[in-house]
């Protein structure tokens, strides 16, 4: 966020390479940040369906692609193979 403020100063300013460096500095920091915190979302604890109650560790890539709200992700059960919102349960 910081980046993008300063981003915006500097092109207010008209100091553009510095800006644009800035913006992409931010994003090189922001892309890995993102990554590890999906990656502590998937380990953490399991998922539980709430059509047949099995609960399972998720792939990095199905928590990455699954929509959410809030704790639950719509996933494919391992399973039933049904698709559901399954809760996150941490225990």
């Amino acid at each position: 966020l910081a980046c993008i403020f300063v981003f915006c100063y500097m092109m207010e300013v008209g100091n553009y390479p510095w800006g644009i460096f800035c913006l992409i500095f931010g994003f090189v920091l922001f892309i890995p940040g993102v990554a590890f915190c999906l990656y502590i979302e998937q380990k953490a604890g399991f998922y539980e369906c709430q059509k047949c109650n099995h609960k399972f560790v998720p792939s990095y890539s199905q928590v990455l692609w699954a929509p959410h709200i809030g704790r639950s992700r719509k996933m494919k059960c391992p399973h039933c193979s049904e698709k559901s919102y399954c809760k996150k349960v941490v225990e």
